[in-house]
Protein backbone atom coordinates (compact mmCIF):
# COMPACT_ATOMS: atom_id res chain seq x y z
CA UNK A 1 0.00 0.00 0.00
CA UNK A 2 1.50 3.32 -0.91
CA UNK A 3 1.78 6.12 1.96
CA UNK A 4 0.40 8.92 1.58
CA UNK A 5 3.61 11.33 1.51
CA UNK A 6 4.08 10.05 -1.97
CA UNK A 7 3.15 13.04 -4.42
CA UNK A 8 1.73 13.61 -7.87
CA UNK A 9 0.90 9.82 -8.26
CA UNK A 10 -1.89 8.00 -9.44
CA UNK A 11 -3.85 6.43 -6.78
CA UNK A 12 -6.53 3.98 -6.13
CA UNK A 13 -8.63 3.78 -3.35
CA UNK A 14 -10.89 0.78 -3.05
CA UNK A 15 -14.12 0.25 -1.25
CA UNK A 16 -15.54 -2.99 -0.42
CA UNK A 17 -18.86 -3.55 1.03
CA UNK A 18 -21.37 -6.48 2.37
CA UNK A 19 -24.56 -6.39 4.46
CA UNK A 20 -24.47 -8.45 7.41
CA UNK A 21 -27.37 -10.67 5.59
CA UNK A 22 -24.78 -11.15 2.61
CA UNK A 23 -22.10 -12.00 5.12
CA UNK A 24 -23.72 -14.33 6.49
CA UNK A 25 -23.82 -16.69 3.43
CA UNK A 26 -20.91 -18.61 3.22
CA UNK A 27 -20.92 -18.85 -0.22
CA UNK A 28 -21.90 -15.19 -1.18
CA UNK A 29 -20.92 -14.57 -4.83
CA UNK A 30 -20.12 -10.96 -4.15
CA UNK A 31 -18.68 -11.31 -0.25
CA UNK A 32 -15.33 -9.57 0.71
CA UNK A 33 -13.21 -11.80 0.10
CA UNK A 34 -14.25 -11.86 -3.58
CA UNK A 35 -13.91 -7.96 -3.34
CA UNK A 36 -10.52 -7.73 -1.54
CA UNK A 37 -9.11 -10.10 -4.28
CA UNK A 38 -10.23 -8.27 -7.14
CA UNK A 39 -9.11 -4.87 -5.27
CA UNK A 40 -5.92 -6.09 -3.98
CA UNK A 41 -4.16 -3.99 -6.63
CA UNK A 42 -5.63 -0.88 -4.82
CA UNK A 43 -3.09 1.60 -2.83
CA UNK A 44 -6.29 1.92 0.06
CA UNK A 45 -8.81 -0.35 0.80
CA UNK A 46 -11.79 0.64 3.01
CA UNK A 47 -14.14 -2.67 3.93
CA UNK A 48 -17.26 -2.99 5.82
CA UNK A 49 -20.79 -4.65 6.58
CA UNK A 50 -23.39 -2.26 6.32
CA UNK A 51 -26.51 -2.21 4.06
CA UNK A 52 -25.94 -0.37 0.94
CA UNK A 53 -29.02 1.75 1.17
CA UNK A 54 -27.44 3.68 4.31
CA UNK A 55 -26.02 6.50 3.08
CA UNK A 56 -24.19 7.07 6.33
CA UNK A 57 -21.92 4.53 6.07
CA UNK A 58 -18.17 5.14 8.32
CA UNK A 59 -15.89 3.03 5.95
CA UNK A 60 -17.60 4.72 3.16
CA UNK A 61 -17.74 7.90 4.39
CA UNK A 62 -13.76 7.52 5.29
CA UNK A 63 -12.53 6.31 1.43
CA UNK A 64 -14.67 9.15 0.06
CA UNK A 65 -12.54 11.87 2.36
CA UNK A 66 -9.21 10.15 1.97
CA UNK A 67 -9.89 10.42 -2.14
CA UNK A 68 -11.00 13.73 -2.15
CA UNK A 69 -7.50 15.13 0.21
CA UNK A 70 -5.48 13.09 -1.78
CA UNK A 71 -6.76 14.85 -4.88
CA UNK A 72 -6.41 17.66 -3.65
CA UNK A 73 -2.61 17.35 -2.70
CA UNK A 74 -2.31 16.85 -6.20
CA UNK A 75 -2.74 13.18 -6.83
CA UNK A 76 -4.66 11.70 -9.55
CA UNK A 77 -7.35 9.63 -7.83
CA UNK A 78 -9.34 7.16 -8.33
CA UNK A 79 -12.50 5.88 -6.34
CA UNK A 80 -12.47 1.93 -6.91
CA UNK A 81 -15.31 -0.76 -6.30
CA UNK A 82 -16.10 -4.07 -7.63
CA UNK A 83 -19.37 -3.79 -8.53
CA UNK A 84 -21.56 -0.58 -8.44
CA UNK A 85 -23.91 -1.62 -5.77
CA UNK A 86 -21.06 -2.12 -3.38
CA UNK A 87 -20.59 1.63 -3.27
CA UNK A 88 -24.44 2.31 -3.18
CA UNK A 89 -27.99 0.58 -3.61
CA UNK A 90 -29.93 3.92 -5.01
CA UNK A 91 -29.35 5.32 -7.61
CA UNK A 92 -29.61 8.87 -6.30
CA UNK A 93 -26.84 8.08 -4.16
CA UNK A 94 -24.88 6.41 -6.71
CA UNK A 95 -24.96 9.95 -8.96
CA UNK A 96 -24.58 12.38 -5.78
CA UNK A 97 -21.30 10.08 -5.15
CA UNK A 98 -19.85 10.15 -8.50
CA UNK A 99 -20.72 13.91 -9.15
CA UNK A 100 -19.04 15.13 -5.66
CA UNK A 101 -15.57 13.20 -6.59
CA UNK A 102 -15.93 15.05 -10.08
CA UNK A 103 -15.92 18.08 -8.34
CA UNK A 104 -12.87 17.51 -6.38
CA UNK A 105 -11.25 15.44 -9.81
CA UNK A 106 -11.83 12.04 -8.47
CA UNK A 107 -12.76 9.49 -10.95
CA UNK A 108 -14.65 6.37 -10.70
CA UNK A 109 -14.04 3.21 -11.48
CA UNK A 110 -16.64 0.27 -11.40
CA UNK A 111 -14.60 -3.33 -12.10
CA UNK A 112 -17.14 -5.78 -13.15
CA UNK A 113 -19.13 -3.29 -14.95
CA UNK A 114 -15.65 -1.96 -16.92
CA UNK A 115 -16.89 1.79 -15.98
CA UNK A 116 -14.52 4.01 -15.17
CA UNK A 117 -15.43 7.87 -15.86
CA UNK A 118 -12.01 9.24 -16.93
CA UNK A 119 -12.73 7.41 -20.33
CA UNK A 120 -15.04 8.65 -22.59
CA UNK A 121 -17.45 4.80 -22.16
CA UNK A 122 -17.63 6.01 -18.30
CA UNK A 123 -18.52 9.43 -19.07
CA UNK A 124 -21.14 8.45 -21.32
CA UNK A 125 -22.55 6.15 -18.12
CA UNK A 126 -22.30 8.59 -15.87
CA UNK A 127 -24.51 10.93 -18.44
CA UNK A 128 -26.97 8.15 -18.83
CA UNK A 129 -27.15 7.04 -15.11
CA UNK A 130 -27.64 11.16 -14.94
CA UNK A 131 -30.65 11.15 -17.39
CA UNK A 132 -32.17 7.80 -15.72
CA UNK A 133 -32.12 9.73 -12.24
CA UNK A 134 -33.90 12.62 -13.31
CA UNK A 135 -36.42 10.55 -15.08
CA UNK A 136 -37.28 8.43 -12.08
CA UNK A 137 -37.75 11.37 -10.04
CA UNK A 138 -40.16 12.74 -12.61
CA UNK A 139 -41.95 9.57 -12.79
CA UNK A 140 -42.27 9.56 -9.38
CA UNK A 141 -43.65 13.04 -8.66
CA UNK A 142 -45.90 11.98 -12.29
CA UNK A 143 -47.43 9.24 -9.91
CA UNK A 144 -47.82 11.01 -6.69
CA UNK A 145 -49.68 13.88 -8.33
CA UNK A 146 -51.69 11.16 -10.35
CA UNK A 147 -52.65 9.41 -6.87
CA UNK A 148 -53.76 12.56 -5.03
CA UNK A 149 -56.11 13.08 -8.07
CA UNK A 150 -57.31 9.56 -8.39
CA UNK A 151 -57.88 9.67 -4.24
CA UNK A 152 -60.05 13.45 -4.96
CA UNK A 153 -61.67 12.15 -7.77
CA UNK A 154 -62.86 8.96 -5.36
CA UNK A 155 -63.70 11.54 -2.13
CA UNK A 156 -61.18 10.43 -0.13
CA UNK A 157 -59.92 13.12 2.33
CA UNK A 158 -56.17 14.16 1.31
CA UNK A 159 -53.54 15.92 3.99
CA UNK A 160 -53.49 15.82 7.77
CA UNK A 161 -56.75 14.20 8.73
CA UNK A 162 -56.86 16.53 11.98
CA UNK A 163 -57.77 15.27 15.78
CA UNK A 164 -60.04 12.58 16.61
CA UNK A 165 -63.62 13.94 17.38
CA UNK A 166 -63.54 12.40 20.61
CA UNK A 167 -60.46 14.61 21.44
CA UNK A 168 -61.67 17.92 19.89
CA UNK A 169 -65.01 17.08 22.05
CA UNK A 170 -62.62 16.81 25.21
CA UNK A 171 -60.42 20.02 24.52
CA UNK A 172 -63.89 22.14 24.19
CA UNK A 173 -65.48 20.79 27.12
CA UNK A 174 -62.68 21.54 28.94
CA UNK A 175 -62.27 25.27 27.80
CA UNK A 176 -65.61 25.46 28.01
CA UNK A 177 -65.06 25.15 31.63
CA UNK A 178 -62.73 27.57 32.07
CA UNK A 179 -61.34 25.99 35.63
CA UNK A 180 -58.19 24.96 33.72
CA UNK A 181 -55.20 27.40 31.78
CA UNK A 182 -54.70 26.48 28.01
CA UNK A 183 -51.18 25.14 28.89
CA UNK A 184 -53.06 22.60 30.98
CA UNK A 185 -55.83 21.91 28.69
CA UNK A 186 -52.82 20.89 25.96
CA UNK A 187 -51.04 19.16 28.64
CA UNK A 188 -54.38 16.97 29.32
CA UNK A 189 -55.19 16.44 25.85
CA UNK A 190 -51.91 15.88 24.87
CA UNK A 191 -52.01 18.11 21.82
CA UNK A 192 -50.11 21.47 21.47
CA UNK A 193 -50.84 24.69 22.71
CA UNK A 194 -51.82 26.16 19.18
CA UNK A 195 -54.27 22.86 18.67
CA UNK A 196 -56.46 24.08 21.74
CA UNK A 197 -56.68 27.78 20.25
CA UNK A 198 -57.11 26.96 16.66
CA UNK A 199 -59.98 24.29 18.07
CA UNK A 200 -61.56 26.65 20.11
CA UNK A 201 -61.42 29.78 17.20
CA UNK A 202 -62.78 27.38 14.94
CA UNK A 203 -65.66 26.96 16.93
CA UNK A 204 -66.20 30.32 17.56
CA UNK A 205 -65.49 30.34 21.34
CA UNK A 206 -63.05 32.87 23.52
CA UNK A 207 -62.45 32.83 26.77
CA UNK A 208 -64.29 35.80 27.42
CA UNK A 209 -67.66 34.05 25.88
CA UNK A 210 -67.40 30.91 28.06
CA UNK A 211 -69.15 32.38 31.34
CA UNK A 212 -72.55 31.91 29.62
CA UNK A 213 -73.67 28.46 29.97
CA UNK A 214 -71.47 25.93 27.88
CA UNK A 215 -72.49 23.14 25.42
CA UNK A 216 -71.02 20.12 26.94
CA UNK A 217 -69.81 17.46 24.56
CA UNK A 218 -70.08 14.25 26.22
Amino acid sequence: MRTAEDKHQQIKVAYARVSTAEDARQHQKYGLGVQISALEHCDYLFQERHSGSDDNRSEFNKAIKLAKKLSKEGHEVSLVVYKMDRLARKTSTLLRTIEELKEHKVEFVSIKENVDTSTPSGILFYQMISVFSEYELNSLKMRTIEGLQRAKAQGKKLGNQGLPKKTEDKILRLYQLNEMTIKDIAKKCKVSETTVYNVARRNGLNRRNTSKKPTLFS
